[in-house]
């Protein structure tokens, strides 16, 4: 077979070529560490590497939930503990409240701690972290509570279900008491209140004679919005008999009816933070109404109520429910002790498959120093070789003879 001078010149560039890539490759898994620099490398180990670095992103993400569960979580439970030791003191407050040994001016004072227990309730339950509230549930960009006008009915009538609105905000309780009989909505009603715990009363009729019949109580900054058709009888204050109710403060819950729940894994949720009207209490936005007991806001509110007007009797119907609230504040606090301890093992779970995976990825992708050093040098001399054989040949030609 005759062989061309041209094809000798291809072939030995081709080598050259050829070695060089070779020497050059090696050379990259040198500078990278990898054996896996390109898919052409090794497709299916590349495959391999892509699905695994996919699944530790996802590991990644229940992971990241886990660390964002256990800080509300762990939040919630020091606010909790914060908010059981409030309802010992408030429960000091009542039971000391309903003994019937103190002054109608010392209840006062107690109904004044009860207000500022209240208030420390109160922060605790619209308490955040970063820009989620904890006990709002679902609605975690929503303060859980806000205080609006309620009442806390003290005499034989009118009932609570009569009282169809509040509008309006006040700081203390307000002491009212009609001092006529008649019918809501039918007769002109008389009615004193006093905006200073019965030190000075002032007066205001419920015309139902008018066009239209008015129905509205106004007391100061509050006004009330009475049922028409409602009997009420002028209260008896040596009887304690007749009508009588005080007009303080409720907590309104405004957050959603279910927890927040985030996957910390490929099957399991886990509720992040809580429903502050399982806990609380308050009023529901919906129907106006307390929620089912035990409602420990509304406990708390209609002691204050008792004390502010002296009744000691009406105290103690308080304690039992402040006493079941606190039992279910502790409950809570249990649960959501557990939920964060579960967050807590699930993170340290997925924080040991993912040093797995990224051994699994380092086996596939990354280069053996010593095994490379070994190639370096191999390659490095063959392309040094071929360069010289190279070099040989080209400048091998028939005129070197003539």
């Amino acid at each position: 077979m005759r062989v061309s001078t041209s094809q000798i010149y291809d072939q030995s560039m081709n080598n050259v070529t050829r070695s060089l890539s070779d020497y050059l490759n090696v050379n990259e898994q040198v500078a990278t560490q990898k054996k896996l620099n390109a898919p052409s490398d090794d497709p299916a180990g590349m495959g391999n590497v892509v699905n695994l670095r996919s699944y530790d992103q996802t590991l990644e993400s229940y992971y990241n939930n886990t660390e964002y569960a256990g800080s509300l979580l762990g939040t919630a439970d020091g606010l909790l503990s914060e908010a059981s030791e409030v309802m010992i003191s408030v429960k000091e407050q009542v039971e000391q409240g309903s003994t019937g040994t103190y002054t109608d001016d010392q209840q006062q004072s107690m109904a004044v701690n009860m207000i500022g227990y209240q208030d420390a309730m109160l922060a605790i339950a619209n308490a955040e972290l970063g820009d989620d509230y904890l006990f709002s549930g679902e609605s975690t960009d929503t303060a859980p509570y806000e205080y609006v006008p309620g009442v806390t009915v003290t005499g034989d009538s009118p009932a609570e279900s009569d009282f169809v609105s509040f509008t309006g905000s006040l700081d203390d309780p307000v002491i009212v008491e009609f001092t006529s009989d008649g019918t809501i909505g039918t007769d002109a009603v008389d009615y004193r209140y006093s905006l200073d715990g019965g030190n000075s009363w002032l007066t205001g009729t419920m015309d139902g004679t008018a066009t239209p019949p008015d129905t509205t109580m106004e007391l100061g900054d509050v006004s009330v919005e009475m049922n028409a058709g409602t009997a009420v009888t002028a209260y008896d204050s040596d009887d304690k008999t007749g009508g009588q109710f005080v007009v303080r403060n409720s907590m309104q819950y405004n957050g959603a009816d279910e927890a927040m729940a985030i996957n910390i894994s490929e099957s399991t949720e886990l509720e992040v933070n809580s429903v502050g009207s399982d806990i609380f209490g308050g009023i529901d936005p919906d129907t106006g109404e307390p929620f089912p007991d035990p409602n420990m806001f509304e406990a708390m509110s209609d002691s204050i109520a008792y004390m502010w007007i002296g009744d000691e009797h009406g105290t103690a119907t308080t304690l039992e429910t402040i006493d079941d609230g606190y039992n279910n504040m502790l409950i809570e606090t249990s649960n959501v002790g557990a939920r964060e301890e579960k967050a807590d093992f699930t993170g340290q779970s997925l924080e040991l498959t993912r040093e797995r995976v990224a051994s699994a990825i380092s086996d596939e992708e990354d280069a053996d120093s010593a095994e490379l050093s070994v190639e370096l040098s191999r390659a490095e001399y063959i392309y040094n070789a071929v360069l010289s054989s190279t070099s040989n040949v080209i400048s091998m030609s028939i005129m070197n003879y003539l």
